[in-house]
């Protein structure tokens, strides 16, 4: 299984990837989609920041990937994504994926 460690958090189950922020704020305000909205404040009750996320489905997160897997051919990126993806998130099974098939996808992007 795939997932990501630290103040974003993704994993998969078996029919959605899972997205967490852990200070709740995950730039919302910075999406395109925003314009003119203000970012809330805060309740009062909130003393401190809690974490916050969505599910979204695994298709989806699929087709997402393999688009931004050709934009990154497309922009000779594959190689530094592989790169820290590998010095920072060893030791789960998708990057454990990752490690094996990397040279793979390096010869792959190198002839794009």
């Amino acid at each position: 299984m795939s997932y990501m460690r630290g103040t974003h958090y993704l994993w998969r189950d078996d029919t959605r990837l899972h997205l967490w922020v852990h200070d709740g704020y995950d730039g919302w305000d910075e999406a395109g989609w925003t314009p003119g909205l203000d970012r809330q404040p805060a309740p009062d009750d909130l003393a401190s920041p809690r974490p916050s996320g969505v599910g979204i489905h695994q298709a989806v997160v699929d087709e997402y990937v393999a688009m931004r897997f050709a934009e990154l051919l497309r922009a000779r990126l594959v190689d530094a994504a592989v790169g820290r993806a590998l010095s920072k998130h060893a030791g789960n099974g998708g990057c454990a994926d990752l490690q094996r098939y990397a040279e793979t996808m390096r010869a792959v992007a190198g002839s794009a």
